[in-house]
């Protein structure tokens, strides 16, 4: 259970099942934890580093999380994209509520720079739930490309 940790055994069906996969996944032990029903831990002592450094820099733990958040799902794209809605929502409330004062209340003291605001940041909105659905889409395509099996058969009970 310590991801930190990388020494790790694993049977023989979890390890044939990653090279069926053909993943290209640097966090294994994610990856592993998909195929696997109750994984186990078994204590180590960890000792210090008596020589040398560690090759992960920041940059390359970076990366590892950054493939950790996008190798596994398309939900970050998602909640991006719902987030995006919110704004698009909240933005284009704000233009109307601006554009009803202006019309009906006859409101003039500065509103001409807060309804530019509400404008820009409604057409920014929208701009991006766009970039969103094509990230969709492109995520969905690479979901095909990569053919990865939505479930593994650990075993078959019966044959016909």
């Amino acid at each position: 259970t310590d991801q930190g940790f990388m020494f790790r055994a694993y049977r023989r069906p979890i390890i044939e099942a990653i090279v069926r996969r053909g993943a290209i996944n640097t966090f294994l032990p994610a990856l592993a934890y998909s195929f696997s029903g109750s994984p186990a831990a078994v204590g180590v002592k960890h000792a210090e580093r008596h020589a040398g450094v560690s090759n992960y820099s920041l940059y390359k733990l970076i990366r590892l999380n950054f493939d950790l958040i996008t190798g596994f799902s398309l939900a970050p794209l998602q909640y991006f994209t719902m987030f995006a809605m919110v704004c698009c929502a909240g933005s284009g409330l704000f233009v109307l509520v601006l554009a009803i004062r202006r019309l009906f209340f006859d409101y003039t003291a500065a509103e001409g720079l807060f309804t530019l605001f509400g404008i820009l940041f409604f057409l920014m909105s929208v701009a991006i739930v766009g970039i969103g659905l094509l990230g969709e889409y492109v995520g969905r395509s690479y979901q095909v490309v990569r053919a990865r099996q939505r479930y593994h058969v650990r075993e078959m009970l019966e044959t016909k």
